[in-house]
């Protein structure tokens, strides 16, 4: 027999013809898994890319909209604290600090800044159309980041749960297949008791 003949032996167990009816069943459980498996990959590639888009948009969308500024530190963000290897845990920090809006007024708020920026320093923020701060808009290379990881995750949780499914059918195979073997030893076994040694 050559490899490949063996090879799909194992893998769908209901082609041997001395196969049981659960053999083939497993085996037919197991060609679905992986049909479905390999139609998940064009969905969440579909997923990852529309996640892509969807964020690139956005970006765009809020570069245009929100304004870029400097605000002045009004009081003085609380030191590093705890440190890891040398570096802060948490690097940055939020503290107060007022900008100039585009008409002319100024606005106050928190805003992010590093860890130990005294009261004075100048920080680049973004402001939203009501001149409230918000984070960046986001950079292409961050959208990419997210559409990858929905669309890997997408399908490693789906294949996850597929293998999941299959191996609990092949536990409720099994417990048909145990219990079938024991009613045919259960009507065999008297008679192979009474044969002579």
């Amino acid at each position: 027999m050559n490899r490949s003949a063996r090879l799909l032996r194992l893998l769908l167990p209901g082609t041997n013809p001395l196969a049981r009816g659960t053999d083939r069943i497993q085996g037919a459980l197991l060609i679905v898994v992986l049909v479905l498996a390999t139609v998940l990959v064009p969905v969440m590639l579909t997923f990852g890319s529309l996640t892509y888009s969807g964020l690139v948009d956005a970006a765009d969308r809020h570069a245009r909209e929100w304004v870029r500024t400097t605000a002045v530190v009004t009081e003085d963000a609380p030191a590093a604290g705890y440190v890891s290897r040398g570096e802060p845990v948490f690097a940055t920090t939020r503290t107060t600090a007022e900008w100039r809006l585009p008409d002319g007024s100024t606005g106050t708020g928190r805003v992010p800044v590093e860890r130990g920026t005294r009261t004075g320093a100048r920080v680049m923020i973004w402001l939203d159309a009501q001149g409230k701060p918000v984070g960046s808009p986001g950079e292409p290379s961050d959208a990419v980041a997210a559409g990858v990881m929905v669309a890997v995750t997408g399908w490693l949780v789906a294949g996850g749960l597929l293998t999941l499914a299959y191996y609990g059918a092949i536990r409720l195979l099994d417990r048909s297949r145990a219990r079938s073997w024991e009613r045919e030893w259960t009507r065999v076994e008297p008679e192979w008791r009474n044969q002579p040694r």
